[in-house]
């Protein structure tokens, strides 16, 4: 339901304007304020107030500055018509590495394989070649999709900024980055000759780490005390390094004012409300990992359906983005690995939240005579021994800022965290269910069962898949 109303421009932020559902930020235009320091004051009373959930709503309506979030890898083997092939017994991308671990993990035993992400290969099949006809025509469309693929990982690109080597491109190829972005996503692209930014809709999900009520409204307050030249307090360390990295503040005598006054909620631009199924679709697509049918609303899975082939294509040639189409629904690969602010297999609680998806896959994949539904329910004993198994085999995550040996309950917060935001797993009251597209991460189905071997594990299930031997 969030997904929907994002897609379909609910919930969008109109300058100081906000729609009531979050937090009662719809009440800043009851409240018109004269001047942008009391609109600012009156927001940061609205984040204050907010619980977490509705406070980082409110953040992404107001700034719209999330990253696109997709996954990588490409199954090796196709065995059946994409479209026909569920993602709990299609191909997958499950790798053992050389080294039969995980990188970063203590291996406690030899036997057990580790799920891994394979390197980014050659173009995909949905990916049009570059047009030949002349030199200066191939070099523009690879330059186009370069600031297009920067816009949508980084919103806000400035010209002194850490992706301040892609902003030339950013200017070069304004006009048609402007038209394709406000054509086919709705979102609307400002430029000055210091900053770009591509002004995104609102999005459930998405969180800044670090950030809680109290962190947003001192940000909202910061911001506003630089657009107006006075000295910001930078007290709390999240917010110095947010402004840090949108270069607004990146020490105690550079502040950039003009670039603290783009960024004022005053100075947003909403993205386009009242969308049509095409723009809400595509938005879905561009922005999160994968996209399942059942959660369109009627007339979005009656466009998608009828428009497979076409959209493949058009993403492919705008942000080079490769279509893995399957019965529940489509995930847009990124085979560089570079939309997404996740490194799923980038480090060692990534690779144990990656077993953990792999083993709840195993004991919960539905057999191919069965339907194959969408999201399965995951039983919490379940979640607890799969963990108990991978610790057990590999050893305990290194983390810089956590200790897991002491906290056992932090690993499988942060584990489930880092599988739900890659949308692998979803909440369902206070519990979890385990999504399809989970199983691209575990071996391929076979059609014998077998029983679990881990001494954490639930007793045995009948009937249950066997995954391959690595």
């Amino acid at each position: 339901m969030e997904q929907h109303e994002y897609a379909t421009g609910a919930g969008e932020a109109t300058g100081g304007t906000v729609v009531e559902r979050l937090g009662g930020a719809g009440q800043l235009t009851a409240h018109a304020c004269t001047d942008a320091s009391s609109q600012a004051e009156l927001l940061a009373r609205r984040f204050a107030d907010a619980d977490d959930h509705t406070a980082h709503g409110l953040f992404t309506a107001v700034f719209g500055l999330y990253p696109a979030r997709h996954l990588g890898g490409r199954p090796a083997e196709q065995h059946a018509p994409a479209a026909a092939t569920s993602w709990w017994h299609g191909p997958s991308v499950h790798r053992t590495p050389a080294a039969g671990r995980p990188r970063g993990l203590r291996r406690a035993r030899q036997e057990a394989p580790a799920a891994r992400l394979p390197a980014p290969a050659g173009p995909g099949r949905h990916r049009r070649p570059e047009r030949t006809r002349g030199a200066g025509q191939g070099t523009a469309a690879g330059e186009r999709r370069t600031a297009a693929r920067l816009l949508l990982a980084h919103p806000l690109v400035t010209a002194a900024g850490p992706h301040g080597a892609g902003f030339p491109l950013i200017l070069r190829h304004a006009d048609w980055l402007a038209e394709r972005f406000a054509d086919l996503l709705g979102y609307p692209l400002t430029l000055d000759p210091s900053h770009a930014r591509l002004h995104k809709a609102p999005l459930p999900g998405r969180t800044r780490p670090g950030f809680r009520p109290a962190g947003y409204a001192a940000l909202v307050l910061a911001l506003d005390a630089i657009a107006d030249g006075r000295t910001p307090d930078l007290g709390r360390p999240e917010v110095r390094a947010l402004l840090a990295d949108w270069q607004v503040a990146t020490g105690p005598a550079a502040l950039d004012r003009e670039l603290a006054r783009a960024l004022a909620p005053g100075a947003r631009r909403a993205a386009a409300a009242g969308t049509g199924p095409e723009v809400a679709v595509r938005r879905l697509l561009a922005e999160n990992p994968v996209v399942l049918l059942d959660e369109l609303a009627a007339a979005e899975r009656t466009w998608l359906l009828g428009r497979l082939p076409a959209e493949a294509e058009l993403f492919a040639d705008f942000l080079g983005l490769e279509a893995e189409i399957r019965a529940e629904g489509v995930a847009l690969l990124d085979p560089a690995h570079e939309l997404t602010d996740l490194a799923p297999g980038g480090g060692p609680l990534a690779d144990t939240a990656l077993l953990l998806a792999e083993r709840l896959v195993e004991e919960l994949r539905p057999l191919p005579e069965d339907a194959a539904p969408p999201a399965v329910l995951v039983p919490d004993a379940l979640i607890d021994g799969a963990l108990g198994d991978i610790t057990d085999e590999y050893g305990l995550p290194a983390a810089p800022d956590a200790d897991y040996l002491a906290d056992r309950t932090a690993l499988r917060r942060d584990a489930l965290d880092l599988l739900h935001r890659m949308q692998l797993i979803a909440p369902a009251g206070r519990c979890w269910v385990l999504r399809a597209p989970a199983a691209r991460y575990a071996p391929q189905a076979e059609l014998h069962p077998a029983p679990g071997t881990g001494r954490h594990s639930r007793p045995d299930r009948q009937q249950l898949p066997h995954p391959r031997s690595a």
